[in-house]
Protein backbone atom coordinates (compact mmCIF):
# COMPACT_ATOMS: atom_id res chain seq x y z
CA UNK A 1 0.00 0.00 0.00
CA UNK A 2 1.46 3.46 -0.89
CA UNK A 3 2.00 5.98 1.54
CA UNK A 4 -0.75 8.17 0.06
CA UNK A 5 -3.51 5.49 0.56
CA UNK A 6 -2.48 5.12 4.38
CA UNK A 7 -2.82 8.59 4.95
CA UNK A 8 -6.48 8.66 3.33
CA UNK A 9 -7.16 5.34 4.89
CA UNK A 10 -5.81 6.60 8.62
CA UNK A 11 -7.62 9.88 8.41
CA UNK A 12 -10.93 8.38 7.36
CA UNK A 13 -10.70 6.37 10.92
CA UNK A 14 -10.41 9.33 12.60
CA UNK A 15 -13.21 10.81 11.32
CA UNK A 16 -15.41 8.00 11.90
CA UNK A 17 -14.26 7.96 14.99
CA UNK A 18 -14.64 11.47 16.07
CA UNK A 19 -18.08 11.76 14.51
CA UNK A 20 -19.45 8.59 16.64
CA UNK A 21 -17.96 9.56 19.98
CA UNK A 22 -19.64 12.16 22.66
CA UNK A 23 -18.83 15.98 22.09
CA UNK A 24 -17.32 15.91 25.68
CA UNK A 25 -14.85 13.05 25.19
CA UNK A 26 -12.03 13.80 27.36
CA UNK A 27 -8.22 12.70 25.76
CA UNK A 28 -8.38 9.62 27.35
CA UNK A 29 -11.04 8.65 24.68
CA UNK A 30 -9.10 8.36 21.61
CA UNK A 31 -6.47 6.49 23.21
CA UNK A 32 -5.64 3.83 21.18
CA UNK A 33 -6.29 5.66 17.96
CA UNK A 34 -2.98 6.57 16.84
CA UNK A 35 -1.34 4.96 13.94
CA UNK A 36 0.79 2.04 14.53
CA UNK A 37 -0.26 0.15 11.73
CA UNK A 38 -3.14 0.12 9.51
CA UNK A 39 -4.51 -3.25 10.60
CA UNK A 40 -4.21 -2.40 14.43
CA UNK A 41 -5.72 1.25 14.03
CA UNK A 42 -9.45 -0.20 13.61
CA UNK A 43 -9.72 -2.91 16.00
CA UNK A 44 -8.75 -1.04 18.67
CA UNK A 45 -11.40 2.28 18.20
CA UNK A 46 -13.78 -0.09 17.69
CA UNK A 47 -13.61 -2.22 20.95
CA UNK A 48 -13.41 0.93 22.45
CA UNK A 49 -16.42 2.47 21.15
CA UNK A 50 -18.16 -0.77 21.84
CA UNK A 51 -18.18 -0.63 25.48
CA UNK A 52 -19.72 2.41 25.65
CA UNK A 53 -21.87 2.88 22.17
CA UNK A 54 -24.57 1.12 20.36
CA UNK A 55 -24.26 1.61 16.73
CA UNK A 56 -27.37 2.14 16.28
CA UNK A 57 -29.24 4.21 19.32
CA UNK A 58 -25.94 6.13 20.35
CA UNK A 59 -25.14 6.16 23.69
CA UNK A 60 -26.08 3.26 26.19
CA UNK A 61 -27.58 4.66 29.39
CA UNK A 62 -28.65 2.49 32.88
CA UNK A 63 -32.76 3.15 32.14
CA UNK A 64 -33.73 4.63 35.98
CA UNK A 65 -37.53 3.44 37.10
CA UNK A 66 -39.99 6.17 38.72
CA UNK A 67 -41.15 3.43 40.98
CA UNK A 68 -37.76 2.35 42.26
CA UNK A 69 -34.08 3.23 41.78
CA UNK A 70 -32.63 0.33 39.94
CA UNK A 71 -36.00 -1.56 40.59
CA UNK A 72 -35.77 -1.50 45.06
CA UNK A 73 -39.27 -1.59 46.18
CA UNK A 74 -40.55 1.33 47.87
CA UNK A 75 -43.14 0.79 51.28
CA UNK A 76 -45.69 3.34 52.00
CA UNK A 77 -48.32 4.98 54.30
CA UNK A 78 -51.45 6.66 54.12
CA UNK A 79 -53.44 8.45 56.97
CA UNK A 80 -56.92 10.06 55.81
CA UNK A 81 -60.37 11.20 57.49
CA UNK A 82 -63.64 11.86 55.86
CA UNK A 83 -67.26 10.75 55.75
CA UNK A 84 -68.86 7.03 55.68
CA UNK A 85 -72.90 6.97 55.34
CA UNK A 86 -74.23 3.55 56.11
CA UNK A 87 -76.76 3.02 53.06
CA UNK A 88 -79.42 1.14 55.41
CA UNK A 89 -78.68 2.54 58.89
CA UNK A 90 -79.78 6.62 59.57
CA UNK A 91 -77.07 9.16 59.75
CA UNK A 92 -73.45 9.52 58.61
CA UNK A 93 -70.39 9.70 60.95
CA UNK A 94 -66.95 9.84 61.15
CA UNK A 95 -64.74 8.01 59.09
CA UNK A 96 -60.85 7.33 59.72
CA UNK A 97 -58.28 5.40 57.13
CA UNK A 98 -54.76 4.13 57.38
CA UNK A 99 -52.72 1.87 55.60
CA UNK A 100 -49.35 0.53 54.85
CA UNK A 101 -47.97 -1.80 51.96
CA UNK A 102 -44.82 -1.83 49.15
CA UNK A 103 -45.11 -0.82 45.66
CA UNK A 104 -44.06 -3.94 43.41
CA UNK A 105 -41.19 -2.92 41.97
CA UNK A 106 -41.12 -1.33 38.78
CA UNK A 107 -44.79 -1.41 38.01
CA UNK A 108 -47.65 0.85 39.25
CA UNK A 109 -49.40 -1.45 41.52
CA UNK A 110 -49.81 -1.60 45.59
CA UNK A 111 -50.37 -4.64 47.39
CA UNK A 112 -51.16 -3.60 51.54
CA UNK A 113 -53.59 -3.59 54.50
CA UNK A 114 -56.15 -0.81 55.35
CA UNK A 115 -57.42 -0.38 58.77
CA UNK A 116 -60.88 1.63 58.77
CA UNK A 117 -62.95 3.14 61.55
CA UNK A 118 -66.71 4.53 61.07
CA UNK A 119 -67.78 6.24 64.18
CA UNK A 120 -71.43 7.99 65.35
CA UNK A 121 -72.39 8.97 68.65
CA UNK A 122 -75.77 10.38 68.85
CA UNK A 123 -79.08 10.55 70.77
CA UNK A 124 -82.94 9.98 70.05
CA UNK A 125 -81.97 7.88 66.35
CA UNK A 126 -83.09 4.68 65.08
CA UNK A 127 -81.10 1.08 64.59
CA UNK A 128 -81.61 -1.24 62.30
CA UNK A 129 -81.33 -5.29 62.07
CA UNK A 130 -83.03 -8.06 60.38
CA UNK A 131 -82.79 -11.45 61.96
CA UNK A 132 -84.33 -15.10 61.01
CA UNK A 133 -86.72 -16.70 63.50
CA UNK A 134 -86.27 -20.65 64.02
CA UNK A 135 -88.73 -21.29 61.25
CA UNK A 136 -86.36 -19.38 58.55
CA UNK A 137 -88.96 -16.54 58.30
CA UNK A 138 -86.84 -13.13 57.65
CA UNK A 139 -87.72 -10.17 59.96
CA UNK A 140 -86.76 -6.42 60.24
CA UNK A 141 -86.25 -4.97 63.55
CA UNK A 142 -86.18 -1.27 64.10
CA UNK A 143 -85.05 0.12 67.48
CA UNK A 144 -85.42 3.22 68.65
CA UNK A 145 -83.12 4.45 71.37
CA UNK A 146 -82.49 7.92 73.42
CA UNK A 147 -78.70 7.84 72.82
CA UNK A 148 -76.36 4.92 70.36
CA UNK A 149 -73.19 4.69 69.66
CA UNK A 150 -72.17 2.52 66.87
CA UNK A 151 -68.51 1.60 65.99
CA UNK A 152 -67.17 0.01 62.51
CA UNK A 153 -63.64 -1.54 61.89
CA UNK A 154 -63.06 -2.92 58.56
CA UNK A 155 -59.73 -4.80 58.50
CA UNK A 156 -58.72 -5.28 54.64
CA UNK A 157 -55.88 -6.92 52.74
CA UNK A 158 -55.84 -4.60 49.07
CA UNK A 159 -54.61 -3.80 45.71
CA UNK A 160 -54.33 -0.98 43.95
CA UNK A 161 -53.43 0.01 40.74
CA UNK A 162 -51.84 3.54 39.57
CA UNK A 163 -52.15 5.58 36.90
CA UNK A 164 -48.93 7.87 36.16
CA UNK A 165 -50.04 11.16 34.35
CA UNK A 166 -46.80 13.39 34.78
CA UNK A 167 -47.44 16.75 36.72
CA UNK A 168 -47.76 14.86 40.23
CA UNK A 169 -51.07 13.64 39.07
CA UNK A 170 -51.88 9.66 39.44
CA UNK A 171 -55.60 8.49 39.21
CA UNK A 172 -55.99 4.76 40.94
CA UNK A 173 -58.65 2.33 41.24
CA UNK A 174 -58.34 -0.63 43.76
CA UNK A 175 -60.39 -3.11 45.39
CA UNK A 176 -59.96 -5.23 48.96
CA UNK A 177 -61.59 -7.64 51.06
CA UNK A 178 -61.10 -8.73 54.88
CA UNK A 179 -63.33 -9.04 57.68
CA UNK A 180 -65.52 -6.51 59.50
CA UNK A 181 -65.87 -5.60 63.63
CA UNK A 182 -68.84 -3.54 64.51
CA UNK A 183 -69.68 -2.55 68.47
CA UNK A 184 -73.20 -0.99 68.89
CA UNK A 185 -74.04 0.62 72.65
CA UNK A 186 -76.46 2.52 73.71
CA UNK A 187 -79.99 3.31 75.93
CA UNK A 188 -83.18 2.18 74.04
CA UNK A 189 -86.60 4.35 74.07
CA UNK A 190 -87.62 2.63 77.84
CA UNK A 191 -84.76 3.15 79.39
CA UNK A 192 -82.74 -0.42 78.98
CA UNK A 193 -79.33 -0.43 77.96
CA UNK A 194 -77.83 -2.76 75.52
CA UNK A 195 -74.28 -3.38 74.23
CA UNK A 196 -73.90 -5.48 71.08
CA UNK A 197 -71.37 -6.98 69.00
CA UNK A 198 -71.22 -8.33 65.33
CA UNK A 199 -69.01 -9.50 62.96
CA UNK A 200 -68.91 -10.42 59.14
CA UNK A 201 -66.86 -10.60 56.00
CA UNK A 202 -66.53 -7.65 53.97
CA UNK A 203 -65.25 -6.12 50.60
CA UNK A 204 -64.16 -2.88 49.26
CA UNK A 205 -63.80 -1.22 46.10
CA UNK A 206 -62.45 2.42 45.73
CA UNK A 207 -60.77 5.46 43.18
CA UNK A 208 -59.22 8.63 43.69
CA UNK A 209 -55.91 10.39 42.98
CA UNK A 210 -52.58 11.22 44.20
CA UNK A 211 -51.12 14.53 44.02
CA UNK A 212 -47.54 15.00 44.35
CA UNK A 213 -46.42 17.85 46.90
CA UNK A 214 -42.84 16.11 47.73
CA UNK A 215 -40.20 13.61 46.26
CA UNK A 216 -42.11 11.10 48.58
CA UNK A 217 -44.92 12.77 49.96
CA UNK A 218 -48.92 12.92 48.06
CA UNK A 219 -51.79 14.12 48.82
CA UNK A 220 -55.40 12.04 48.09
CA UNK A 221 -58.80 12.23 47.71
CA UNK A 222 -60.90 9.05 47.52
CA UNK A 223 -64.67 7.16 47.45
CA UNK A 224 -64.91 4.18 48.55
CA UNK A 225 -67.81 1.64 48.81
CA UNK A 226 -67.93 -0.77 51.66
CA UNK A 227 -70.52 -3.80 51.21
CA UNK A 228 -70.50 -6.22 54.34
CA UNK A 229 -73.57 -7.40 56.70
CA UNK A 230 -72.37 -8.44 60.16
CA UNK A 231 -74.10 -10.95 62.16
CA UNK A 232 -74.40 -12.26 65.97
CA UNK A 233 -76.27 -14.59 67.50
CA UNK A 234 -78.32 -14.02 70.56
CA UNK A 235 -80.75 -15.92 72.83
CA UNK A 236 -84.74 -15.08 71.99
CA UNK A 237 -86.65 -15.91 75.18
CA UNK A 238 -89.50 -15.14 73.10
CA UNK A 239 -88.47 -18.43 70.91
CA UNK A 240 -86.19 -20.00 73.49
CA UNK A 241 -83.33 -20.05 70.89
CA UNK A 242 -80.47 -18.84 69.88
CA UNK A 243 -81.88 -16.22 66.70
CA UNK A 244 -78.86 -14.68 64.16
CA UNK A 245 -79.19 -10.70 63.70
CA UNK A 246 -78.13 -8.94 61.03
CA UNK A 247 -77.22 -5.33 60.19
CA UNK A 248 -76.48 -4.39 56.90
CA UNK A 249 -73.30 -1.92 56.79
CA UNK A 250 -73.10 -1.06 52.63
CA UNK A 251 -72.64 2.21 51.87
CA UNK A 252 -70.11 4.98 50.74
CA UNK A 253 -67.51 7.03 51.97
CA UNK A 254 -65.26 9.67 50.87
CA UNK A 255 -61.78 10.36 52.62
CA UNK A 256 -58.70 12.33 52.03
CA UNK A 257 -55.40 12.23 53.73
CA UNK A 258 -51.24 12.29 53.49
CA UNK A 259 -49.05 9.73 51.33
CA UNK A 260 -45.74 8.68 52.26
CA UNK A 261 -43.02 6.53 50.51
CA UNK A 262 -40.10 5.34 52.30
Amino acid sequence: MSLRSLVLTASALVIASLVAMPAGASSLDYQGLALSGASAAPAVSVARLDASWNSAAGPVRRRSSRYGRHGRPHSFATLGIGSFDPSNQPGSGLFLNGAIGAELPNSPVDLGVGLSWYHRSTGGSEFVTSFEDPAGNQGRRVIQTDEVTTDLVPLMAFLRLRFPMGQGIEPYVGAGAGWEWLMVEGVDSDGFAFSDDYSGFGAQVFGGMNFTVGQNTALYGEVLYNSSTVSADFYDPFYGVDVRDEIDMDGAALHAGVRLRF
